[in-house]
């Protein structure tokens, strides 16, 4: 079995998912073809596995991918797959349902973790005070007092650590008026609105405090990349504190219930509603919208990358599958795969 790299020789990664190959965390394979490649995460060139490895291992890599994988995303010739710890290139359309959105749901949910261990670490101090008298040595009960209410206000630290005083920086003009703004602190999200652009994209507005205009388009505008910047970032300050399964449920019913989540984000948009007045389960699923757009634009461009390796590697793997493997039988092989793979439908 292949265990490393043949291009830079870097050993292979053991992953916990298949049986029948070990060796890799990201794999390709085409169930048509019978190819199988181990992708190497350093030099990120395919090695051709020996056709003598394949025949289990693509078995068991065609049901993984229908059974327990996630698409992630899809062209018409190769998806990308996640499945536990393994990262997979499909050949061939996957005829699976795209659901980005999961992954975010543990995000959430180890936020939720953090936030709370800051909590007991607030509260845990203020025990080590209060016990020793630290706490009451200046100003009695109010200090105790004090003391506190700055223990409660630890996860308050662990956010400003993450994220600091500062949503954005940089240069904006009010459209009405002209005046210029060079920051949003996050202590002023609050005051952003969340729209939509002629063209169906979100647009971030603040109302501008010199000229006070209540006309459409009026304010300071983000639009774009640097609008999915400052959304992206007031929205995970504002969320912190990560999400409960029934907030994480009614995100998640959200996004299916629009469709995908680039409808959900027109969706919340068209009501302009500030990100102060968006009630929590709105303010997760549009971060889970937000953030799954993004993701999308750079897997489209990881699949670019990814189809064009694979046509090179395609070629390699004819010639050496064809013409340089002396294996008696080998179409009778593929066939056996592809008989093997219908019968899991």
């Amino acid at each position: 079995m292949f265990t490393h790299c043949t291009f830079c020789h870097r050993p292979f990664d053991d992953n916990e998912s298949l049986e029948h190959l070990r060796a890799g965390r990201e794999v390709a394979f085409d169930p048509d073809r019978g190819r199988l490649w181990h992708i190497c995460r350093s030099c990120r060139r395919w090695s051709l596995a020996p056709i003598e490895e394949r025949w289990e291992a693509l078995e068991e890599l065609e049901r993984l991918t229908r059974d327990r994988a996630r698409l992630l995303a899809e062209t018409d010739n190769v998806a990308l797959l996640r499945a536990e710890d393994l990262k997979i290139v499909r050949v061939g359309r996957t005829n699976l349902d795209e659901e980005a959105w999961w992954r975010f749901g543990r995000e959430f949910k180890r936020r939720r973790s953090i936030h709370k261990a800051w909590g007991m670490a607030g509260m845990g101090g203020f025990g080590v005070l209060l016990t020793t008298g630290t706490a009451g040595a200046v100003g009695g009960g109010l200090g105790i007092y004090w003391t506190w209410r700055l223990a409660k206000r630890a996860p308050e630290l662990g956010r400003f650590l993450k994220f600091g005083k500062t949503a954005w920086k940089g240069r904006a003009l009010c459209t009405s008026c002209g005046a210029e703004l060079d920051r949003v602190p996050f202590d002023e999200i609050q005051r952003l609105t969340i729209g939509v652009s002629s063209e169906g994209e979100a647009v971030v507005t603040r109302r501008c405090r010199i000229c006070r205009s209540r006309e459409p388009g009026a304010g300071f505008l983000w639009t774009g990349a640097e609008g999915d910047h400052l959304l992206r970032r007031s929205l995970a300050y504002r969320n912190f504190a990560g999400a409960s399964d029934s907030e994480l449920k009614f995100a998640t019913n959200a996004i299916e219930g629009a469709g995908s989540t680039a409808a959900l984000t027109r969706t919340l948009a068209s009501h302009s509603l500030s990100i102060g007045r968006m009630g929590v389960p709105n303010a997760l699923a549009l971060e889970i919208a937000i953030n799954e757009e993004t993701e999308r634009r750079l897997l489209e461009m990881e699949l670019a990358e990814l189809e064009a390796r694979w046509r090179v590697e395609e070629e390699i793997a004819a010639i050496v599958d064809n013409e340089l493997t002396p294996l008696a039988g080998f179409a009778a092989f593929r066939r056996s795969i592809r008989r093997g793979m219908d019968g899991l439908d």
